[in-house]
C-alpha cells in the first residue's frame, strides 16, 4: 500500500511522458508561427486548473471513485457522462497504437509489417492492464528508475545544433489569440487531455497527494518546452513544420564520436515508448473499469480480450496517416469534454457532498 502519494504522481507524469515528445511538437508548429510558448503556457495552465479542480473535488467525497461520484447523479446521467468518456479513450488508444507503431517502422523497423508492430505494442498493453493498476504503478516506478537519466542524457545533448537566433521574434507585435480556435491547436491538446483521469479510478491502496502531484505537474512544464523549442531552435519554424517528428529528427542530428553507438536517437526513442507502453495499459484499464462497471457479471479477463481485440482490429482499418490526422481531428469535441467538463463536473459534485457533509455535521 502506498500512503505516500509518490506512486499515483509518478504514474501520472509517466503517462504524460509517452506523449509530449512525439506528436505534440508537430501539431503546435502547425498551428502556431511564432510565439510558441503563449500556445504552451495557455495549454499548460489549462492543464494544470483542470488536474487541480479534479483532484479538489475527489477529495471532498468519501469515495474518492468518479463513477461512484457521478452515480450520485443517477444511473442515466451516469453513463450519458461516461460514455463519452469510454469512446475517447478508446480512440486515443487506437491513435496512440497507429502512431507510434508508424514512428517504429520509420525510424528502426522499416521491414517489419505494420500489423506485427501493433500486436506487440497491444499485448503489452494488455498484459499491464491484466496485471491491474497496483502493478502498473509498481512499473512506473521501475521506469523512472531505468529511463530518466538515459532521456536527460539525450536533452542535454540534443543542444548542440541550436541555434539561439531562431528563438526571436519571442512574440509578434500583431499577435492574436486566434490559434486557440485552430483545429491543429486542439489537436494538440491530446498530450493534456487523457493522461489524468485515471486518478478517479484508482483503488484505496495507491494513495493521492495533491500537492506531489501538483508537483509532478511542474516538472512537467520544462519537457513541454523542450519538446517545441529544441526542434525549433534547431531548424527553425519553417523547416520543424514539415516533419511528422520533428523531436526525433533533433536527436538525429546529434554527432558524438566518443560514443559506442552511432545514434543516441535509439535511447531516446526505446525510453519514451516504455512509457507510452505504460500509457496504454493504463488507458485500456480505464476502458476495462468502465465496462465492468457497465457489464460486472463477465470476468474481467474476457472483458479484456475483446476490448483488445476490438481496438486492435480497428487500429489495423484506419488507411493511412492522413485518416489518422482526420481521426484526431473528429474527436476535438470528446477531448474537450474530457479536458474541461469532466473536472468541473467532478468538482461541483464534490463541492455539493462536502457541503451537504457539512450542514449533516451541524444538524447532528
Amino acid at each position: 500500500m502506498d500512503k505516500s502519494g509518490y506512486q499515483a504522481t509518478i504514474l501520472y507524469v509517466v503517462c504524460h511522458m509517452g506523449l509530449i515528445f512525439f506528436l505534440y511538437p508537430s501539431d503546435l508548429f502547425t498551428a502556431m508561427d511564432m510565439g510558441h510558448w503563449i500556445g504552451i503556457g495557455i495549454s499548460y495552465a489549462l492543464h494544470t486548473a483542470a488536474l487541480y479542480v479534479y483532484l479538489k473535488g475527489l477529495t471532498w467525497t468519501a469515495q474518492k471513485n468518479v463513477v461512484d461520484m457521478f452515480r450520485s447523479t443517477g444511473t442515466f446521467f451516469t453513463w450519458l457522462l461516461l460514455i463519452p468518456v469510454f469512446f475517447y479513450f478508446g480512440i486515443a488508444i487506437i491513435i496512440t497504437l497507429r502512431a507510434y507503431s508508424e514512428m517504429l517502422t520509420l525510424v528502426f523497423l522499416s521491414s517489419t509489417p505494420l500489423w506485427a508492430i501493433q500486436l506487440l505494442l497491444i499485448g503489452i498493453a494488455f498484459l499491464m492492464a491484466w496485471q491491474g493498476m497496483a502493478s502498473m504503478a509498481r512499473t512506473g516506478v521501475l521506469l523512472v528508475i531505468l529511463f530518466s537519466f538515459p532521456i536527460l542524457f539525450v536533452l542535454c545533448l540534443s543542444f548542440q545544433n541550436v541555434d539561439w537566433y531562431y528563438l526571436l521574434p519571442i512574440i509578434d507585435r500583431e499577435q492574436t489569440f486566434h490559434f486557440l480556435i485552430k483545429p491543429d491547436f486542439l489537436v494538440s491538446l491530446f498530450v493534456y487531455a487523457g493522461g489524468f483521469f485515471f486518478l478517479g479510478l484508482l483503488p484505496p491502496s495507491i494513495h493521492i497527494s495533491l500537492k506531489k502531484m501538483m508537483l509532478g505537474c511542474l516538472l512537467l512544464l520544462p519537457m513541454f518546452l523542450l519538446s517545441v523549442y529544441l526542434p525549433l531552435l534547431t531548424f527553425g519554424q519553417a523547416t520543424a513544420e514539415l516533419y511528422e517528428f520533428p523531436m526525433l529528427m533533433t536527436i538525429d542530428t546529434v554527432n558524438i564520436t566518443w560514443l559506442l553507438f552511432d545514434r543516441i536517437t535509439i535511447f531516446f526513442l526505446l525510453s519514451l515508448m516504455a512509457f507510452a507502453m505504460l500509457y496504454l495499459g493504463v488507458t485500456l484499464w480505464i476502458l476495462l473499469t468502465l465496462t465492468k462497471r457497465a457489464i460486472p457479471v463477465i470476468p474481467n479477463l474476457y472483458l479484456l480480450i475483446v476490448l483488445t481485440a476490438g481496438l486492435f482490429a480497428i487500429s489495423m482499418a484506419i488507411p493511412n496517416w492522413d485518416f489518422l490526422k482526420k481521426l484526431q481531428g473528429w474527436i476535438i469535441p470528446l477531448r474537450m469534454y474530457i479536458f474541461l467538463i469532466v473536472p468541473l463536473i467532478t468538482f461541483i459534485i464534490g463541492w455539493r457532498h462536502k457541503h451537504k457533509a457539512s450542514r449533516t455535521t451541524e444538524v447532528t
